[in-house]
């Protein structure tokens, strides 16, 4: 009646995240420190620090200690670090109330909690547009 998974040992790099096949999920950490272009066809959790480009094919996540000055791309984000450079998501960002972001956000939606910080233009796209058809 019902079934277990057991996870791979560790060392075994074929484990992806459920419900989202042959794509894990990278992560930068704290400590860390990335320059230049980075992409990725799965998840991105970001608590370091990245200088450059970043393009994420799943849910990007920046942390609350994480530092970017990067262009940003991803099909959805949460954000609730800093972050210095354009935003382009999408499908859904959202900011949480530790965010700060100091560049020109698109995205189809947007959802911002009390006490985000935002220093730039956000334009919006609904309609089953997506932010790159309309630039």
């Amino acid at each position: 009646m019902f079934s277990t998974s057991k996870r791979p040992e560790h060392g075994d790099d074929s484990y992806a995240a459920p419900g989202r096949a042959g794509s894990g999920t990278t992560i930068i950490a704290r400590g860390v420190r990335v320059e230049g272009d980075f992409t990725s066809q799965g998840d991105v959790v970001i608590e370091g620090e990245v200088n450059g480009k970043i393009a994420a094919s799943g849910l990007l996540t920046i942390g609350a200690e994480a530092k970017l000055r990067a262009e940003v791309k991803a099909e959805n984000a949460t954000i609730a670090g800093t972050v210095e450079g354009p935003v382009t998501v999408s499908k859904r960002l959202e900011l949480k109330s530790s965010a700060d972001v100091k560049g020109d956000i698109l995205c189809e939606t947007i959802v911002i909690e009390g006490g985000a910080m935002l220093q730039g233009r956000v334009d919006c796209v609904g309609g089953g547009e997506t932010p790159a058809e309309t630039s």
